[in-house]
C-alpha cells in the first residue's frame, strides 16, 4: 500500500515537472517569434491618408471645318484717266448797259355792254288754241278721281313747256303721271312784254295747275 501510494506521488511528480518543462519551453519559442515585443511595443500610430477624387473632364468636340463658298469674282477695276481742265480765263469787269426802254401801252379795255332793259310782264302764259288737255286716264275715270295738279313749267316764245315738275299732288298718281306727260306735249301762249313781244319765262318757272274735273270729263 504504501509502494502503491509512493509509485502513484513519483508519477504525479514527473507528469508536473514535465508540465513546467513545456510551459517553459512554449514561452521561449513565443518570445523568439517576437511575441515579446508586441506586448512590449507602445501605442501604433496611424496615418490618414486623404484619397482625392479624379473627376475626368470631357474634352469639347473639335469645331466643324470651314465651308467653302464660292465667291463671285470681283468686279473689273476701272481706271478713270486724269482730266485736265482748261482754267478760264480771267474775267474782265465789263460795264452793263442797261437801256431803259419804256413799258408797252395797254389795250385799251373794252367797256362792258349796257344791260338790256328789264321787260316786264304784260301778260303770263295762258292757255291758247294750241293748248290741248292731256286725256282723262281710263283707271282715274272709272275710281271716281279727280283734283288739280299744280307743276312747275319752263315756258320759251313759242310756249313749248319743258322741266315739267310736280309741286302739288292731286291726291292721285295716275292723274299726276298724266299731267307731266300730257303737258310736255302741248303749248301754251307765251308770255307778252310791255314792248309786244313773247319772251321765254323759265327762271322763275312759270307755276300752272291743271284741273281734273269729271263732270268736264264726262261731257
Amino acid at each position: 500500500m504504501y509502494y502503491a501510494t509512493k509509485r502513484n506521488n513519483s508519477t504525479t511528480r514527473l507528469v508536473g515537472i514535465a508540465t513546467v518543462v513545456l510551459v517553459n519551453v512554449g514561452v521561449g519559442v513565443a518570445i523568439m517569434n517576437g511575441f515579446g515585443s508586441l506586448v512590449m511595443h507602445g501605442p501604433v500610430e496611424s496615418e490618414v491618408v486623404i484619397i482625392e477624387e479624379v473627376v475626368e473632364v470631357e474634352d469639347e468636340p473639335p469645331p466643324p471645318p470651314p465651308i467653302d463658298v464660292e465667291l463671285p469674282p470681283p468686279p473689273p477695276q476701272v481706271i478713270l484717266p486724269d482730266f485736265v481742265f482748261d482754267t478760264p480765263p480771267p474775267q474782265v469787269n465789263a460795264v452793263t448797259q442797261v437801256v431803259n426802254t419804256p413799258n408797252p401801252t395797254p389795250p385799251p379795255v373794252k367797256a362792258a355792254p349796257p344791260p338790256p332793259p328789264a321787260v316786264t310782264l304784260k301778260s303770263r302764259p295762258k292757255p291758247g288754241r294750241r293748248f290741248e288737255k292731256p286725256e282723262y286716264p281710263a283707271a282715274a275715270l272709272r275710281a271716281g278721281e279727280e283734283g288739280d295738279v299744280v307743276v312747275s313749267v319752263c315756258v320759251d316764245k313759242d310756249g313749248r313747256m319743258s322741266d315739267v315738275k310736280l309741286v302739288k299732288s292731286s291726291g292721285s298718281q295716275r292723274l299726276d303721271d298724266a299731267t307731266i306727260k300730257g303737258l310736255a306735249r302741248t303749248r301754251l301762249d307765251p308770255a307778252i312784254g310791255t314792248d309786244g313781244k313773247p319772251i321765254a319765262m323759265c327762271n322763275p318757272n312759270y307755276q300752272f295747275t291743271l284741273t281734273w274735273d269729271l263732270e268736264e270729263a264726262k261731257r
